[in-house]
């Protein structure tokens, strides 16, 4: 990463790919961050494009119980990537999946300005060409967002176990039993693949 950090953001005069962090570093406040990609957008020279990777569903029914991809199924996200283009600079901003904080920020203050009427943004699937990297990365992909689901699960049933209704809290249970098994088979499945190249 080459960002130079510095307080102010028009200081920065080469295509450069940053983080949330090292951006938000270039302003006083995440508030200033947040206004200059708002107006950047509104000025129409923001272009956000949604990188996407093929979702693998975990098939138990199968024997034995492997991951399949179904080429009508929708793919998982991988990052979003926004792009601010000026005169005199063109900065690239990463927002990956796997990072929770990143992802919440784009949600939160990007997302529903930025987005078409649909709530969607142009889709590029990554690029990778390898059959066995692709579904390595896919399932990487997939193990990092259950393991968030899991830890909000269990965030909710700490905070609320008391007033949750029996069903409701072993329905909670049971999802993150499934949960936790799914990511115990897709790291087996990883490391089944990486021991075959």
């Amino acid at each position: 990463m080459t960002t130079q950090t510095t307080p102010n953001a028009q200081a920065v005069t080469m295509t450069d790919k940053m983080n949330l962090s090292s951006f938000i570093r270039l302003f006083d406040t995440p508030t200033d961050a947040i206004d200059y990609i708002l107006e950047a957008h509104d000025a129409g020279k923001v272009e956000t494009t949604e990188y996407t990777l093929p979702y693998y569903t975990y098939n138990v029914l199968a024997n034995p119980p492997r991951f399949i991809a179904y080429g009508d199924y929708a793919p998982q996200t991988h990052s979003y990537e926004v792009e601010i283009t000026g005169l005199s600079l063109t900065m690239v901003i990463e927002f990956p999946m796997s990072d929770t904080v990143a992802i919440e920020w784009f949600t939160k203050h990007l997302s529903p300005r930025m987005s078409d009427g649909w709530g969607e943004f142009e889709r590029e699937e990554i690029n990778i060409t390898d059959p066995d990297d692709l579904e390595c990365s896919a399932l990487a992909l997939q193990r990092e967002t259950n393991l968030n689901r899991i830890n909000k699960t269990r965030n909710y049933i700490t905070e609320n176990g008391a007033d949750m209704l029996q069903d409701q809290f072993e329905r909670n249970c049971r999802d993150l039993v499934d949960l936790l098994d799914e990511n115990k088979a897709i790291t087996e499945r990883i490391q089944y693949i990486k021991q075959l190249a």
